[in-house]
């Protein structure tokens, strides 16, 4: 077992209920590139004109700790990283993106503000009251008004599950009628068939394997419309 490995299983262990992801396995979850997770989640240097360099910030503080040089992250984070992800489809730049997280993250007193239910509702404000202050074009383009805004980010929104109190609890990938979740109390957070803790990645190896449907569904006592819906996810998060 190599290094990466042994820390991940260790980090495991000690965050049952958090959910745990190597940045590649979130980078493939929210279907964008582990240079980019790497990006948002730890920060970043680069070159100045003067030959110097600078320090772009993370945007958010994840929930575990680097475990002997290697990073993995909790749910929290992978749901951060999912509207991240949905800013940048937006084309909005890192660094408003960064300042709207500094303003929720301060105004809600979390450490992952995307997450919070009332996002749904007061992320818009937040994202037009820099606007109005920075006064960039292409971020007013871009935001230009709630129902845009929210015809991006819906889809996303519509997928997440939230307690009474607000906070997010689970994630439907590919939508609530559908029987795949990312659950972080169930299977350390891996996508899941709903009810049951048996992986996505598990059916989709068995089917992968020439095995029929069917036989998988039988194998592991679940409907064929599930482990279809399985394969589906797996090949819609293919590389």
């Amino acid at each position: 077992m190599g290094r990466v490995a042994v820390a991940k299983r260790r980090q495991e262990q000690s965050v049952l209920g958090l959910g745990v992801y190597t940045l590649p396995e979130a980078a493939r979850l929210v279907q964008t590139t582990t240079t980019r997770v790497r990006r948002w989640l730890l920060g970043y240097r680069f070159p100045l004109r003067t030959g110097a360099t600078a320090q772009s910030a993370p945007i958010f503080k994840p929930q575990l700790p680097q475990t002997e040089g290697h990073w993995a992250i909790g749910f929290l984070d992978l749901v951060e990283l999912l509207f991240i992800k949905g800013f940048r489809d937006m084309r909005i730049a890192l660094p408003y993106i960064r300042l709207a997280a500094r303003r929720a993250a301060k105004r809600w007193k979390t450490d992952h503000p995307f997450c919070l239910k009332r996002f749904s509702t007061d992320g818009y404000e937040i994202f037009e009251t820099l606007v109005d202050e920075v006064g960039e074009e292409e971020l007013r383009e871009v935001t230009k008004g709630q129902y845009h805004f929210y015809s991006v980010l819906g889809p996303y929104l519509r997928q997440l599950d939230y307690s009474d109190a607000g906070d997010v609890l689970r994630w439907w990938p590919l939508g609530k009628k559908r029987d795949i979740v990312v659950d972080p109390a169930v299977a350390f957070g891996r996508p899941v068939v709903v009810g049951s803790s048996v992986p996505t990645e598990a059916i989709f190896a068995a089917v992968g394997a020439n095995e029929s449907e069917r036989q998988v569904a039988t194998w592991y006592d679940l409907p064929i419309s599930s482990v279809r819906a399985a394969v589906e996810f797996e090949e819609s998060r293919a590389a």
